[in-house]
């Protein structure tokens, strides 16, 4: 995997941006399944992330612990990658409000800003 990478309970998950990206803004879609907690996500599940329509596969997930203000908290996060040539490996994890230790009920992409996470149904 790539050369920025960050252990997760034993698994190496790289960051990297999505790829490709197309353009597309399209915020609600009836035919997907809504994701806002990265544990509900299992190796192979096929996700699309943000306004884009082609969809990346989920090949690992794992946790971490993370410091907050409340003390240490279990971080779930997963990594997803294309199937065309050049794709690149994402990180999806759950947010943590540093300050209550709680999640928040969003992904972040890439440890960045939340994005919004669809599972395609087959």
């Amino acid at each position: 995997m790539g050369q920025a990478s960050r252990a997760v309970s034993g698994s190496v998950m790289s960051q990297a941006s999505p790829s490709p990206s197309n353009g597309d803004t399209t915020q609600e879609r009836t035919d997907c399944e809504r994701i806002t907690d990265v544990r509900d996500l299992d190796v192979s599940d096929r996700i699309l992330v943000g306004g884009r329509v082609k969809p990346i596969i989920v090949d690992d997930t794992g946790s971490r612990t993370i410091d907050t203000l409340r003390g240490e908290r279990e971080q779930h996060a997963a990594e997803a990658s294309g199937t065309w040539q050049n794709s690149k490996s994402v990180l999806f994890v759950n947010r943590i409000h540093k300050l209550r230790g709680h999640r928040t009920g969003e992904i972040s992409v890439d440890l960045g800003a939340p994005e919004p996470v669809w599972r395609v149904r087959e």
